[in-house]
Formats: structure tokens, sequence, C-alpha cells
């Protein structure tokens, strides 16, 4: 039953990863595009710790409306150098679901990344891999199943 409940979570985290990784890329097909504003710009902690010196985490907070004059936020996460993020204020290109417009994005990040292959990949391969192994039975399992096929085999 614990195998099973793992197998079960392993599945769900590789069809969110699909689901995450593919989301981005379709943003940019099937999305529609308006015009937002980004409103707000912050550093986020201290130095990031990576081989590369002097990079920081940046949020960058936007807005747009609807049709209907309805403001959606949204944010997204950036890398930049210590005295920039490399993405300014101003108004910038959004893409976003008509039907549920809470899943946007800025344009910019919808365009097809290793990050979204990496994305697409590690899903994959968590689906395969908990298909794989689920069905496979294990040598001391085929054993004992030869064993009593054999002993039932031998008593008719």
């Amino acid at each position: 039953m614990k195998k099973v409940l793992i197998n079960l979570l392993l599945v769900f985290i590789g069809i969110a990863l699909l689901l995450y990784g593919a989301m981005m890329p379709l943003l940019s097909v099937i999305g529609i595009r308006t015009q937002g504003e980004i409103t707000v710009i912050h550093r986020e902690g201290g130095e990031r710790d990576e081989a590369v010196p002097n990079r920081y985490s940046y949020s960058v907070g936007y807005e747009f409306a609807l049709d209907d004059g309805t403001i959606i936020c949204g944010n997204t996460k950036v890398i930049g150098n210590a005295y920039s993020a490399g993405i300014s204020k101003g108004v910038a290109p959004v893409r976003y679901l008509r039907v549920f417009p809470y899943i946007n994005a800025l344009e910019a990040d919808t365009e097809f990344s290793i990050g979204t292959i990496i994305l697409l990949v590690a899903g994959a391969f968590l689906i395969v891999f908990v298909i794989r192994t689920g069905t496979k039975v294990r040598p001391q399992e085929r054993n004992r199943k030869k064993k009593l096929n054999s002993e039932t085999s031998t008593r008719r």
C-alpha cells in the first residue's frame, strides 16, 4: 500500500511538472496578448549562493486590465546584478488565458527555453519511471510465483 501511495505521488508530481512546463509556451500560442504595466521591482534577500558572483533575485510585480476593466495582478522572478534587475518599470506585454486570466505571464517569460524542456523531460521521466517500475515483477516474486506454479502442477 505504501508503494502505491508513493507511486501515485510521483505520478502526480510528474503530471504537475508536465503541465507547468507546457503552460508558459502554450501561453505564447493560445494566450491573449495585452499591455500591462510593471509596477514593482524589488530585490529579495542577499547575494545568490552560486558560482557566478554578484547575482541577486528580484521580484517583479505587474498588472493589466481585462476588457471589462477588471485589474489582474501578477508577479515573476528575475535574476539581475547588484544594481539592476535587467527589467524596468513601465509598459510591458502580458499574455493570459481568456477563460482564467489569473494564469498569466510577461510575454518575455512565455518563450520556449531550456527551462521548459527540463521541466517537460523531468515530468515525463517521473511518469515513465513509475510505470516501468510499477509493472515489473521483482526477482524474488518471480521465483516465488515459479515455485508456486511448479508445486501446483506437480500435485495434479
